[in-house]
């Protein structure tokens, strides 16, 4: 038996390598492994790839000698043997190669992208073919086990794992088989989750480990069941509230900022790398994919729909070169995902890549206002400081930034966030008594959605006709709009309640003239969703009173011709909560635009359709002494213009703690 070689050749570039190497040195391409560490003659290793032996396959060095299989495992490799024939007469002849044209390349420090061939990774039946993929039940790392396929991107693929050292799940992101033999794109690849893996935010998914091998190249994440900030932003229709954004963006600027006194900029923020974790109260913001996008620096790769998104978000110092950044690059970059929140859209917008690079350079954004007309003054100034082409007249770190933005937020009646003191189960504000709901969650709508909301107060009884006349006295109120003549038509001229109509609920009034007293009362309209859990309660009761059927005395319905009743004549309708009179007696005016798809796949987190059009209706809820016993179950939706004013329409208020 020849004496056995100490050397194998890659099976790619043909290079000579160590005869344990996993993959090649001079073109990255993944390395068939034996099974324990004997030699693999020049005759096997052509066999197995489907090649005729020849005397010398090895044209960076010496043949290889013959030795026996000695047991090793090799991959169906797709290199026919025309091909091969082709490849030695072209060799023979002194001609150039490809792999000789690749090998050049690589020399030169251009990327070249060789395809995943080689090894198994553990689990993989022996006598499938390897496409680079991993499977499911594919053992990887030691100790992580492919469950599945969680997403896919231009890099790579993230995979579901189980970690059985750990025993917990995790996300397990690897680099694109095309890129395994950029020996930049590995080494910073490995630097930089190495570089993660060293400190944690709450705020931030945190890298666990990293895996480097011949097929494989990965790092293991806290894996974050949850959207995109991309995804959360179209559930809202495009413009989030600003009691949403408080508390979705500052904990991303506070990540952020940690990452900078790190030393590490991110590069490449966008709503995309943003994931939204569901919390006990809230969703928690995590930011992804720190430094990835300096992994691919100084490489020609890229991929149209990744460099698009990249681009709407690229600051002007990052449009003109990579090599000058630091951290106000992130900022801008934050500034724009902060201008979409709030607009629903970035401020450069253009299919073509070189132009918007070049909008972020030199053109100056529209202003925020031209697409969101409540955005406060001090937003709107935040916003543009941030956009600054001079990263000199940004705010100086994400601290200042964060700072500055709740302070616009906090200034908002709606912003203000939760109290963290115990609350009362009932208190009296403007004159009427309010019923605490807790926060949790419920099952909204018929489909049953599970929706959380934060604690809020809702009025016992809808306003009354005794307590709108205490704040048209008060403010001297009285709308202008086109349907202004039916504005309390039943009062009669003089615009005083009548007597007998004091405990009754308050009708005629439009969704503007609901607002206008709440605003007076420091309270507001109930969001859709308030409304229902106020209702439903979180047993998912049909009425608010439960199950039984509607009766005179739990609700003023289907009484045609008899008008509204007192508040106080509903004593079995109470709901779990203690609020009377939600079913019947009139349909009471929510904050919400009337959107079936917002209802039915908007937020799960403190839902309020916000978007305003010139066309929108406003939703109803409750039934009324008009209708049928369908129209006072929890789910029923009714909606109208909001200059309307209805004989059977009144409202409620909420209040926040």
């Amino acid at each position: 038996m020849p004496e056995a070689s100490t050397q194998r050749i890659c099976h790619q570039c043909q290079a000579n390598l160590p005869i344990e190497a996993r993959f090649c040195l001079f073109c990255g391409a993944a390395q068939p492994i034996g099974q324990g560490t004997a030699p693999i003659s020049a005759k096997q290793q052509a066999e197995a790839f489907g090649k005729a032996p020849t005397a010398d396959l090895g044209r960076h060095g010496t043949s290889l000698g013959e030795n026996e299989l000695g047991g090793a495992t090799w991959v169906d490799i797709s290199i026919d043997r025309e091909s091969a024939e082709g490849l030695r007469k072209t060799e023979s002849a002194g001609q150039k190669t490809d792999e000789d044209a690749t090998l050049e390349a690589l020399g030169s420090g251009s990327t070249w992208s060789p395809a995943l061939v080689g090894a198994r990774p553990l689990g993989t039946p022996s006598g499938e073919r390897y496409d680079g993929r991993l499977r499911e039940g594919d053992r990887i790392g030691g100790h992580y086990e492919i469950v599945g396929v969680l997403g896919e991107g231009g890099m790579g693929v993230v995979y579901g794992a189980h970690d059985h050292k750990a025993q917990r799940e995790v996300a397990i992101k690897t680099l694109h088989a095309n890129l395994l033999g950029d020996a930049g794109i590995r080494q910073r690849f490995l630097r930089e989750a190495r570089v993660m893996s060293s400190w944690s935010h709450p705020n931030i998914v945190q890298v666990f480990d990293r895996i480097d091998e011949p097929t494989i190249l990965a790092m293991v994440m806290e894996r974050v069941d949850g959207m995109t900030l991309t995804q959360y932003l179209k559930q809202w229709g495009g413009q989030m509230p600003f009691e949403e954004m408080r508390e979705i963006f500052l904990p991303i600027l506070d990540a952020v900022a940690e990452a900078h006194r790190h030393g590490i900029i991110h590069r490449d923020i966008k709503p995309d790398n943003i994931l939204l974790a569901r919390g006990v109260k809230r969703m928690v913001p995590k930011v992804a994919d720190f430094g990835l996008a300096k992994i691919l620096e100084g490489t020609t790769y890229t991929v149209t729909g990744a460099l698009l998104g990249t681009c709407l978000y690229m600051s002007p110092e990052q449009a003109q070169s990579q090599r000058a950044l630091d951290h106000r690059s992130d900022i801008y970059s934050l500034g724009i995902c902060l201008y979409q929140l709030c607009t629903g859209r970035c401020p450069f917008m253009d299919a073509n890549h070189f132009s918007l690079m070049m909008a972020h350079v030199h053109q100056v954004p529209p202003s925020p206002r031209l697409f969101r007309a409540d955005l406060p003054d001090e937003v709107e100034d935040l916003i543009m400081e941030t956009l600054a082409k001079s990263p000199e007249q940004r705010p100086a770190s994400c601290e200042v930034f964060r700072d500055r933005l709740q302070q616009a937020l906090d200034h908002l009646p709606s912003s203000a966030p939760p109290s963290s003191r115990q609350l009362l189960p009932v208190m009296v504000a403007a004159g009427a008594e309010m019923r605490l709901v807790p926060a949790g969650n419920f099952l909204m709508g018929n489909e049953r959605r599970e929706i959380f909301l934060d604690d809020f107060y809702m009025d016992t009884y809808p306003v009354t006709n005794r307590l709108f006349q205490v704040f048209l006295e008060a403010t001297g109120y009285g709308p202008r709009d086109r349907e202004a003549h039916r504005f309390l038509v039943h009062w009669g001229a003089g615009r005083k309640c009548p007597s007998h109509l004091a405990e009754h609920p308050v009708v005629y009034v439009s969704w503007h003239d609901a607002r206008a007293y709440a605003a007076w009362a420091g309270k507001m309209l109930p969001s859709e969703a308030q409304w229902e859990k106020a209702a439903r309660g979180q047993d998912g009761r049909k009425y608010p009173w439960g199950r039984d059927d509607p009766d005179d005395l739990r609700a003023n319905f289907h009484r045609r011709g008899q008008g509204t009743r007192s508040v106080h004549l509903s004593p079995k309708g109470v709901s779990v909560y203690g609020i009377q009179d939600l079913a019947g007696n009139v349909w009471e005016w929510c904050e919400d635009v009337d959107d079936p798809a917002f209802y039915a796949k908007g937020p799960t987190h403190n839902p309020r359709n916000v978007m305003r059009s010139e066309d929108a209706r406003f939703v109803l809820r409750g039934g009324s002494w008009i209708y049928n016993a369908r129209a006072l179950r929890t789910t029923a939706r009714f909606s109208h213009e909001p200059t309307a004013r209805l004989e059977d329409v009144g409202f409620r208020c909420i209040r926040l703690p």
